[in-house]
Parts: C-alpha cells; structure tokens; sequence
C-alpha cells in the first residue's frame, strides 16, 4: 500500500488529466428493484442467508444464487410445468 504524505499536493501523485471513480460502462445498464418479503418459520433459509451478507453486497450474493440454481428464462417465456421457473417468476413479477 502507497502512503501519501498530507502535505504533498494529490496532483503530484495523481496524474492530471486522469479521472477518478469508475470508468464509464460502453454497455447498456438494466436495472431491476425488488421488494422481497420473508417471513420467519416459512422463510429462515432465506433470512438467514440474507443476514450474512452486507447490504451492499446483497444484489452481487442475489445474482451469483440465481446464476448457481440454474436459472436461464429465455426472452421472458416462463415453462408453467416448471416450480422452479415458477417460483422465480412469483419474485420478479409479484
């Protein structure tokens, strides 16, 4: 790790015409919100997996479960045989 003195300018350890923060996506950027209600007895697995993650990192932890389980809907088509596909489907849309 780089120590920066306090008295030394950052220009002179940052290099001027560089940005700060994040470099911009070059890719289109979809956002989804969910409200997502547990409810204890019914739902601990859940409750407790959610209790060990910290809230900035829930959306990442969501992702990689979904990705994990198997989850692939195709352009929305949901198979209604499936419980899965189902259940996924009740999250998102209900």
């Amino acid at each position: 790790m780089e120590t920066i003195l306090v008295s030394e300018p950052q220009t002179e350890k940052l290099n001027v015409g560089s940005k700060r923060g994040r470099p911009k996506l070059e890719c289109k950027v979809h956002q989804f919100r969910f409200t997502l209600s547990l409810r204890e007895g019914e739902d601990d697995d859940l409750l407790f997996f959610f209790a060990g993650i910290p809230e900035r990192r829930r959306a990442a932890a969501l992702k990689a479960a979904l990705r994990a389980g198997g989850v692939s809907l195709k352009a929305g088509y949901v198979s209604t045989t499936d419980n899965l596909d189902l259940t996924i489907q009740g999250l998102v849309f209900g």
